[in-house]
């Protein structure tokens, strides 16, 4: 490693490479006097400052073999090239230490000049601030000290090494794969005529193999996972699902069903109701404690005859069968009975709803846990007519004062057919026969009005 660093210091195209000796820093620019170091740490942030024995001196060592490979410019760091990738590698080595390698040169900007712009987040560096300048990159060309990274990676560059490439600047890592593939197994730049290219990475032909087992992957079946390929068989046992319904794993050939970090087959057999083992493909469920369930009837243990889909909470994928049940005549409850109700009973507009009850022999209608929606009805109203006769005036005082105990009872006679029309008011479903019922209760109300007046008119006649 020494080697490598010191020959890109012989390669440098910078002015002065003298550097500053100083005990508190592992490594300190080149070329720039004492205050002047300290004034170029303060811009880089502290963990990555190398001072000595510190968490920057480490990032440095780091930096420096991850961003300067030996073995992207020196043949003895390969593993079984051939004579052929060999010649190629130095000639790959040589060309760009000649065209693209360069250092950077740490310098306050004259206080007399214009500010310049930092080539990398565009805002200005001023006269007196301390800037790092490429000339490989142009006359004038400056970078913040904090700003001075590859552009692949942003990493700082390490001790200010750089690569030159149409307009940008790379630290030697990217800069090579720039121009070469590189294999994602050894590490190498790959100088073979071919190589195996999957999701858009590289592998030599021989290195293209499965992760665990080694096994050569060159024209079979393979996945891929963080990075890394495995054959069909190692995935399934490294990685492969396991079923909630029957204990089996799920193959990378199976469908499978996912919830909330649960799996299940994709058959009708395993992603079913825990409870009345209804498949559930395509249907609505209900999740509760780790079990699936069609119906909230059925997560409760109750009878799953009469379960209700419409308490699921979930949809696993829309049905076709869903669309079928709503044209079959036998999936809408039967219609309510007819409910009879005496107008002597009914009660005033005053008075609260009261509760309307079935009757005792009427058969049970279905049970729904849905939310039932309420309709109000407007009253009923009804109107009759009777045949007008002269009576005495005795008589119509005797019909007043009737009418008058009837509205201490009731209401007034007007409103009589008023309190049915109240009545039914607070039904949710009015039957078609509540109608015929206001047309007979009072015609035969206004039928005993006129057999009493008429047996009155007769009693008086015989006195």
């Amino acid at each position: 490693m020494m080697k490598l660093v010191s020959d890109f210091q012989r390669h440098s195209i910078s002015d002065d490479d003298s550097g500053c000796a100083s005990e508190e820093y592992a490594w300190v620019p080149p070329g720039i006097k004492p205050e002047q170091v300290y004034q170029y740490f303060s811009c880089i942030p502290e963990d990555k400052v190398p001072y000595v024995n510190s968490p920057g001196e480490r990032y440095r060592i780091k930096q420096l073999l991850h961003q300067l490979p030996a073995h992207d410019s020196e043949p003895q760091y390969c593993n079984s090239l051939d004579e052929e990738e060999k010649k190629e590698l130095r000639l790959f080595s040589q060309q760009r230490k000649r065209e693209n390698l360069g250092r950077g040169i740490v310098r306050l900007f004259p206080v007399t000049m214009t500010g310049a712009i930092c080539q990398q987040c565009g805002r200005q560096i001023c006269g007196g601030d301390i800037a790092v300048f490429a000339s490989r990159a142009g006359h004038g060309s400056c970078w913040h000290p904090q700003c001075f990274q590859c552009s692949s990676c942003n990493e700082l560059l390490v001790d200010l090494i750089y690569f030159y490439q149409d307009g940008h600047i790379y630290c030697g890592r990217h800069h090579a794969e720039h121009i070469k593939p590189r294999c994602q197994a050894c590490d190498e730049i790959i100088f073979a005529d071919e190589c195996t290219e999957a999701e858009a990475r590289h592998w030599h032909m021989k290195h293209f193999c499965c992760f665990e087992c080694e096994a050569a992957l060159g024209g079979q079946r393979y996945i891929m996972r963080e990075s890394r390929p495995y054959c069909c068989h190692c995935y399934e046992s490294l990685y492969a699902e396991y079923c909630d319904t029957c204990g089996e794993h799920i193959g990378i050939d199976q469908g499978q069903m996912t919830f909330e970090g649960q799996h299940w087959h994709a058959s009708e057999a395993c992603f079913c109701c825990a409870c009345c083992r209804l498949p559930l493909l395509g249907r609505p469920f209900l999740p509760r404690g780790g079990l699936i369930f069609c119906s909230r009837s059925c997560s409760l243990g109750d009878d799953p005859d009469n379960s209700d889909s419409c308490d699921s909470a979930l949809q696993s994928k829309p049905s076709s069968d869903a669309f079928d049940d709503l044209n079959d005549s036998d999936s809408f409850p039967p219609p309510p009975p007819p409910v009879f109700f005496h107008p002597s009973d009914s009660p005033s507009p005053s008075d609260p709803p009261a509760a309307v009850t079935e009757a005792e022999d009427a058969p049970a209608a279905p049970v729904r846990s849905s939310t039932a929606r309420v309709s109000f009805r407007e009253p009923i109203s009804c109107s009759y007519s009777v045949e007008e006769e002269e009576w005495e005036e005795e008589e119509r005082v005797e019909m007043q004062r009737r009418e008058g105990e009837d509205e201490e009872q009731e209401e007034d006679g007007e409103e009589v057919e008023g309190s049915l029309g109240h009545r039914l008011r607070f039904c949710t479903e009015v039957p078609s026969q509540m109608d015929m019922l206001g047309k007979i209760i009072m015609p035969a109300k206004t039928m005993c009005y006129y057999y009493y007046r008429l047996f009155n008119s007769s009693i008086r006649a015989l006195k």
